[in-house]
């Protein structure tokens, strides 16, 4: 499902009644009855209806959609529209003399929220730039202090479509119901978690125009299924991935070994851990199904920055098909040296990850030169501490605007960013950008980014690297809700996430979004 800003938005709208020729008044009445329908099936046992109405679009829709719940399902309207006829856009205006005249009533006070059963919140559209000021701000206070369900018109009135930002005050939704396609700011946070659940309304803008030049889309569990990799009957494990994966450091042994022991649950037919050769012992002990390899170190338990010589020069070399370099490698300058050789030489998928990404940071404009220089695009998974030390950019740019902050790494060097949050964000070089709305809090746990490595490491050594990274992310979060529920928020570990990979693979191909739970859902 494509993922909007208000801009492109407006010109889907423009397109679909300047170009087409579909009445703006049309499509008012489908976005009225997406929201009536809302509330019936959400809200059964409400009566009482109070429709917050701004003067613009927004307002009208809000209108439209008491009105037929007053017509249709014969409850109580009241609208509070603190405005004269004579301010409101065509289309509102049109709507408020209909409403007027088939029982819907209308206030420019606003009432006792305290008598009516849900409010719907008309007031601003996708189209507002905030902040809410004056009256408006002041409504706003009282609907969220009122404790009584809101339903929003298309957005939240003062969240911006654009990003996550939030500036109070902002309409606190349990529902919201949006038109056509979802905006970045109900996906985004802290600005999604002002949304409720989103519901997706078609409105009868044609599909050919939402298949244009927008480059953003919601990951949708149920078109993963097709991207998971056949096995043939005669296959066998070099046929399916080896992946070697670079890391661990005094201390962080741990990290190499979940990313292997998820690389293993992944699909990957063969993984090996190089580590330290003083570190080699702990890892052998720690893995059964992956193998290990002793490697030469600079300093006790750390990386050579020269043991390039040493994988290159090997024969296992052209039996690898991917590589996960950083789980646990320490931060080092001898770390950067490593990082740069195998950025040059290792011609085949490659995985960045933790303080593989900070020691490229700590490169500077040299890193990003020997992005842009590779044939294939790396692909760099940085959570948003360490996006800031590759961006430079504040933490709250990032977070607020993780789906342009991704795009644009992406594009200029010439790489894969898997961007970590709540809402991961996977960009690519030709400037797609694709978001993940599945996980958990729970996931918010030490070890858990070098299970997603491993992960990806198997899968981008076995097909296409976008596809991978967008079943892998997905894989990895539905595993982390599937580990929730086996145990408790607080007491997953990464571990946890590991063992509920089979099960998430289930979850996807046994997958029915008409009947399963879901964050967005069309209707």
């Amino acid at each position: 499902m494509k993922l909007v800003t208000a801009k492109q938005m407006q010109e889907l709208d423009s397109k679909t009644i300047n170009g087409i020729g579909i009445p703006s008044l049309v499509l008012m009445e489908n976005a009225a009855r997406g929201v009536a329908d809302a509330v019936i099936r959400f809200f059964p046992n409400a009566k009482k209806i109070l429709v917050v109405a701004g003067k613009g679009n927004n307002g009208g829709d809000g209108i439209a959609a008491g009105r037929i719940l007053k017509i249709r399902n014969r409850l109580d309207v009241t609208a509070y529209l603190p405005y004269g006829e004579n301010e409101l856009k065509e289309d509102c205006r049109v709507q408020y003399k209909i409403a007027s005249q088939v029982g819907v009533k209308f206030t420019n006070e606003l009432p006792e929220l305290k008598e009516f059963d849900l409010i719907i919140d008309a007031i601003f559209g996708t189209g507002f730039t905030p902040p809410v000021k004056g009256r408006w701000a002041e409504v706003i206070r009282k609907l969220n202090a009122s404790g009584k369900p809101i339903l929003a018109v298309d957005i939240p009135s003062g969240i911006s479509s654009d990003s996550g930002e939030v500036v109070e005050p902002v309409v606190k939704a349990d529902l919201t119901v949006t038109f056509a396609l979802p905006k970045y700011g109900q996906v985004l946070y802290p600005s999604a978690s002002y949304c409720g659940k989103v519901l997706v309304r078609d409105i009868s803008i044609p599909v050919d125009l939402l298949a244009g030049d927008i480059k953003t889309e919601l990951i949708e569990v149920g078109k993963l299924k097709d991207l998971i990799p056949k096995r043939l009957p005669y296959t066998y494990k070099n046929k399916e991935g080896h992946v070697l994966i670079l890391g661990g450091s005094p201390g962080f042994t741990g990290a190499v070994i979940m990313s292997a022991k998820a690389a293993t649950e992944a699909g990957a037919g063969l993984v090996t851990v190089g580590v330290a050769e003083s570190l080699n012992p702990i890892v052998e002990q720690a893995l059964t199904e992956e193998m290990s390899k002793p490697l030469p170190e600079s300093e006790k338990g750390f990386l050579h920055p020269l043991l390039g010589d040493f994988i290159f020069g090997n024969e296992d070399y052209k039996r690898y098909t991917s590589l996960v370099l950083g789980p646990g490698m320490g931060r080092y300058k001898g770390g950067q040296e490593l990082l740069e050789d195998f950025l040059t030489r290792w011609d085949k998928p490659i995985v960045i990850d933790a303080d593989g990404i900070n020691n490229l940071a700590d490169m500077g404009k040299k890193g990003k030169q020997l992005l842009r220089e590779r044939k294939i695009p790396a692909v760099l998974t940085p959570h948003v501490g360490e996006m800031q030390r590759l961006t430079g950019l504040y933490r709250g740019e990032i977070i607020t605007n993780q789906i342009e902050v991704a795009r644009q790494f992406a594009v200029e060097n010439n790489c894969y960013v898997v961007l970590k949050s709540a809402r991961t964000v996977i960009a690519t070089p030709e400037g797609e950008a694709f978001v993940n709305v599945r996980g958990t809090p729970a996931m918010a746990k030490g070890g858990v980014g070098d299970v997603l490595s491993g992960i990806l490491g198997a899968l981008i050594g076995k097909m296409p690297i976008k596809e991978a990274l967008l079943l892998g992310v997905s894989l990895h979060a539905i595993a982390g809700e599937i580990a929730e529920k086996n145990k408790d928020t607080e007491s997953v570990r990464a571990t946890d996430i590991i063992s509920a990979i089979p099960s998430a693979y289930r979850f996807i191909r046994d997958f029915n979004p008409a009947v399963d739970e879901i964050n967005y859902i069309p209707f």
